[in-house]
């Protein structure tokens, strides 16, 4: 019935996609464990303040899959205070909104002040990053990579 024409099409050039590189820094495990801590405490307050949200449990899956990182990472350093743990843009990002999540539903202020040290401390090491390779699907740090420069911010204090 229908019949469809075939011309023939010049030859194009494949579209060549430039996608966005995905960017990690290097965490600690006490700065994971604060990472953790703030973004329970504003997932809480959230989940207190406004229960009509609902339970939004994508702070949880970010924290498994930082969780997942940290257990491959120390395979490739068995040393915990070497242990750097790859932590990508978008997630550590996220800080940005815990905090104003803390601020306005009445959280803490020193776990608000805790997150803005550490997010600070991510966008510092940001201009710094190092080579990340794959272990089974999961990023971790290469382990003959070159040391990373010091910078002077702080270290989160161990608790």
């Amino acid at each position: 019935m229908f019949r469809r024409n075939r011309t023939s099409r010049p030859q194009t050039q494949p579209v060549r996609r430039d996608f966005p590189r995905v960017e990690y820094v290097p965490l600690t495990l006490a700065e994971l464990e604060a990472y953790e801590r703030v973004m329970l405490h504003a997932a809480e307050r959230v989940r207190i303040r406004r229960p009509d949200i609902g339970g939004l449990g994508h702070h949880e899956d970010v924290i498994a899959a930082l969780y997942r990182s940290a257990g491959a990472a120390s395979v490739t350093e068995p040393d915990p205070e070497k242990v750097r743990i790859p932590i990508q843009k978008g997630d550590f990002m996220s800080l940005k909104y815990a905090i104003w999540d803390i601020e306005t539903y009445g959280g803490r202020r020193e776990i608000a002040r805790e997150a803005r040290h550490l997010l600070n401390r991510c966008n510092a090491l940001l201009g710094r990053e190092r080579a990340v390779i794959h272990m089974g699907g999961t990023p971790v740090f290469d382990p003959d990579a070159p040391a990373p420069v010091v910078l002077d911010a702080v270290e989160l204090p161990h608790r």
